[in-house]
């Protein structure tokens, strides 16, 4: 697949990303309306040939490269596993095609991520004049690796309180300060948009219960679905938790989410896009259950019933989640805002796909499209 272009001009700025998404039209039609061109060099044309940007570059003097996100595309995320695997010494079966829904081989999709953003770093050290990142290497790697991501938030902003690597339930039980923290969240280490986490709560008579999108099929394995199970068989819980910690994942103690003032239901969170180191997009998620993702179908929000003072503490910690990454200008935070503060629970380097939503009149691909055109004119 070779790039394409948005204009008959010739074009500023490179995206890493798929031609087809979602993502991808929203930015070139926000530059396009700014005079920008737009060229895409497709991810499984960049896996097939790693050397195409270092071309490309070569060919073109880009001012802007965006690493956008390499999901949505199942041929994407086979060509990434496979690739982890050969370099992990290909032991075993090559990583086979998903199932719809299907949860595997996660370690191996961020070796191979990893092995991509070298590639992106080597090309932009072999021309003498690279192209600015919209969202740098180093910020991507750190943030994809959300049990990393954690770890350098924590030295920036408050976090909810972190329990560490999980490795199954027998070791997590044996470490759990179950009398401090009896409600956690399990999530995968490489995972995102809800998939696979477990919100796990231990009873004061002992039993487990735990709710997540996540079931196991007969053969033991995993698959993400749009509704939220309820787990009450220790067994059953025993067997979601060893199956998502088998692919690495971490555990944080549940922070508890405020609830939204009528006429809106149920408990919410925050997903605030901050642009340049300062809050921008701010929506609210709402739902019933533990998990608040937009894509299981819970409702969003302006959060328009926040006060000045919780305004401003979120936009401070924001700001100072913001400097932990400090080579990326676009990253979607979720945040709690309670009675206990400002809580940041992720950050996300592809975060910024919220259609419809505006600060200031301008969407998220505005911000950057805006940003890209004062440097590039």
């Amino acid at each position: 697949m070779t790039a394409t272009a948005t204009s008959k001009s010739p074009s500023e700025i490179l995206l890493l990303g798929h031609a087809a998404s979602r993502r991808t039209r929203l930015l070139q039609q926000a530059c396009a309306r700014r005079g920008l061109g737009v060229d895409v060099l497709g991810w499984n044309a960049f896996i097939a040939a790693p050397q195409r940007l270092a071309q490309q570059l070569h060919e073109r003097r880009y001012r802007w490269l965006k690493i956008d996100s390499p999901g949505e595309d199942a041929d994407c995320a086979l060509a990434l596993r496979r690739l982890g695997w050969r370099l992990d010494g290909a032991a075993g079966a090559p990583p086979l095609p998903l199932l719809h829904g299907e949860q595997a081989a996660q370690p191996q999709w961020y070796a191979g991520l990893n092995a991509l953003l070298d590639e992106v770093d080597a090309a932009l050290r072999a021309v003498a004049a690279p192209p600015r990142l919209l969202n740098g290497t180093a910020g991507i790697r750190r943030m994809v690796d959300k049990f990393y991501c954690q770890q350098i938030l924590s030295a920036h902003a408050t976090v909810p309180r972190q329990l560490g690597l999980v490795q199954s339930l027998q070791q997590f039980e044996a470490d759990w300060p179950a009398r401090d923290c009896p409600r956690v969240f399990i999530k995968p280490r490489y995972g995102s948009s809800a998939a696979g986490v477990i919100a796990l709560q231990r009873h004061t008579d002992g039993r487990l219960s735990a709710i997540s999108p996540a079931r196991l099929d007969a053969r033991g394995r995993l698959f993400n679905h749009l509704r939220l199970r309820r787990y009450t068989a220790r067994a059953e819980v025993g067997a979601l938790v060893d199956a998502v910690a088998g692919q690495g994942a971490y555990a944080e103690c549940w922070v508890h989410k405020p609830r939204a003032p009528a006429p809106h239901q149920g408990h919410y969170d925050l997903r605030v896009v901050a642009h340049a180191g300062r809050a921008r997009q701010r929506v609210a998620r709402l739902a019933s259950g533990p998990l608040t993702n937009l894509h299981l179908g819970n409702a969003r929000a302006l959060p328009d019933w926040l006060d000045s003072a919780t305004t401003a503490a979120l936009e401070q910690q924001v700001a100072a989640a913001a400097a932990a990454f400090a080579d990326c200008h676009s990253i979607g935070f979720d945040l709690i805002a309670g009675r206990r503060g400002i809580h940041v629970l992720e950050a996300n380097c592809f975060g910024d796909l919220l259609p419809g939503l505006s600060h200031a009149g301008q969407e998220t691909y505005d911000d950057q499209a805006e940003l890209m055109r004062r440097d590039v004119h």
